[in-house]
């Protein structure tokens, strides 16, 4: 699996990305909105798990993005939240499939991207509907 980690925490993203490579996963890391959008198109992942208050572009200028292309449309996304207050709800993006709040523990990301990766069907959307799709990964 192929996995793009956009986040603006230097220390989580290195260790995010060293257990993804550790448990034989191509990962690739992105430090802000430019930097994500960027690589996106040199490195198509399977599941695009990203920070909802990312940096220069931020989560909904990669998201709207990705809605415009065709080849980056039909990636699953998992947003990382500060809190449980973000306003998650809030995004419109349909390949959005799940949400993690920060911190969690890695050894538990890894079957809850796998769970996000599951929930997408690229030919026919979402497997569950709303207000359904959205799911905590971090409990």
């Amino acid at each position: 699996m192929r996995i793009l980690i956009a986040d603006s925490d230097h220390t989580f993203l290195e260790a995010f990305q060293s257990y993804m490579w550790d448990n034989g996963y191509d990962t690739e890391t992105a430090t802000n909105g430019l930097e994500c959008s960027a690589i996106l198109y040199r490195f198509v992942p399977d599941v695009l798990v990203i920070e909802r208050e990312l940096l220069w572009g931020g989560c909904d200028g990669v998201l709207a993005k990705m809605q415009d292309e065709p080849t980056l449309s039909q990636i699953p996304i998992v947003v990382l939240i500060a809190n449980s207050n973000d306003e998650y709800e809030s995004l419109s993006n349909p390949n959005v499939v799940a949400w993690m709040q920060k911190p969690f523990q890695l050894r538990d990301s890894l079957d809850q991207i796998t769970w996000a990766v599951g929930m997408y069907r690229p030919e026919g959307g979402l497997v569950l509907k709303r207000p359904e799709r959205m799911r905590s990964l971090s409990q």
